[in-house]
């Protein structure tokens, strides 16, 4: 007789707040088939998770900072929980978390393991390698979230068989992007630009990955042209000092922002005439999906699953990382485009967002695998 629930545990090595993509999905699953619970490694620094207040168990099996050892009593947390609560499917986030996760499972004989890779470049080192072909034979299926990043994980792991990948993509709330009443004008006030400016702008985190030393040498040829031009960069990170250091050297300074990290994200897309990814690396940035579902006309680099994104020029408009020279002329070539070709590529780019990335198309995709790998497992007992 089939199993009325499926137990599905969520392993994550850290809570990282409330707006991850697979966590949605998950959200949104039939309670009445799915019975979904949250594990994660490490509870340090969390005063509230939106998904324990949401009602669902939540589970942290540390307090501690840094991981920088393997930690038995973690493993131990790990398996009494999956025994616990009959877990049917371990899915796993990440390097850390699938480590204790494959460990585990095969002590709690749980049944399924799920291993998502969510970037490039996870299997950088030979000890990383060499554990990888031991924990991949405990796991049913890998996950990257990109043709790109499987691409990379076989190029790394030479042992892997494609059939052991199943690709599930980045997706976004798109009525939460689509849907925003604010006028444009009061969504520049909130960043603290003119009401007649002309907004490049940028989401995420001010990290060397994201490239943002080119954008900002990129706009300060674009501002030569465009006095209108201002450049708003939303988000924290390491490299917020260097950056702004950057910007105090150009002749543009006062036209180059750093508001810091914000949750009102749709709104703030309001802002924006043209969304700019100048990353050196990704794997599926939301941030580039969200802007598509808000109607904002985007560039971005030739990197990860970008291409894959905007798979067209009806789309957006590509161009090669590290190159502050070809990304300041697709910025001029966005700011002097037509509003009849504007409105085509915003309106491709939604489109492209509502068939193949939101919550509710990739939901479907996650359902199937869930469905699939729990029979297989079962056909086998």
């Amino acid at each position: 007789m089939r199993k009325k629930k499926i137990t599905v545990a969520l392993l994550w090595s850290k809570y990282s707040g409330n707006v991850t993509s697979v966590n949605d999905l998950v959200l949104g699953l039939d309670r009445e088939r799915f019975n979904i619970i949250f594990i994660y490694v490490s509870g340090h620094g969390v005063d509230r998770n939106f998904i324990e207040e949401a009602g669902y168990q939540v589970f942290y099996l540390s307090r501690i900072k840094r991981l920088k050892i393997f930690h038995f009593s973690i493993l131990r947390r790990l398996v009494k929980i999956l025994k616990e609560h009959n877990v049917d499917i371990l899915h796993c986030h990440a390097h850390k978390a699938t480590v204790y996760g494959a460990i585990s499972a095969m002590i709690a004989r749980t049944p399924v393991v799920l291993a998502h890779v969510h970037g490039l470049g996870r299997s950088r080192n030979l000890r990383r390698k060499l554990m990888n072909i031991l924990l991949f034979r405990k796991i049913n299926r890998i996950i990257p979230v990109a043709e790109s990043v499987k691409k990379d994980v076989l190029k790394n792991n030479w042992f892997l068989s494609e059939n052991k990948f199943f690709v599930l993509e980045n997706s976004v709330d798109y009525e939460r992007f689509a849907v925003v009443s604010i006028p444009k004008k009061d969504a520049k006030q909130m960043l603290e630009v003119p009401s007649d400016a002309f907004v490049f702008g940028t989401v995420g985190r001010l990290a060397p990955t994201k490239g943002l030393s080119y954008m900002i040498e990129a706009f300060a040829k674009v501002k030569q042209q465009v006095p209108s031009a201002h450049l708003v960069l939303l988000g924290d990170g390491r490299c917020k000092v260097e950056l702004e250091e950057q910007a105090a050297g150009t002749s543009c300074t006062d036209s180059i922002h750093f508001p810091g990290h914000r949750d009102n994200i749709p709104e703030l897309l309001r802002a924006m005439d043209v969304f700019v990814l100048s990353s050196i690396a990704e794997g599926m940035p939301r941030a580039i999906l969200e802007a598509m579902a808000a109607e904002v006309p985007c560039i971005a680099t030739q990197v990860g699953g970008i291409p894959e994104i905007i798979n067209t020029e009806n789309v957006g408009i590509l161009v090669p990382p590290a190159n502050a020279d070809a990304l300041a002329e697709a910025m001029l070539k966005v700011a002097n485009m037509p509003r009849d070709r504007l409105e085509k590529l915003t309106e491709s780019a939604q489109n492209r967002v509502t068939q193949v990335y939101s919550h509710d198309v990739v939901r479907k995709k996650l359902v199937s695998l869930y469905e699939s790998e729990f029979e297989a497992c079962t056909k086998h007992k």
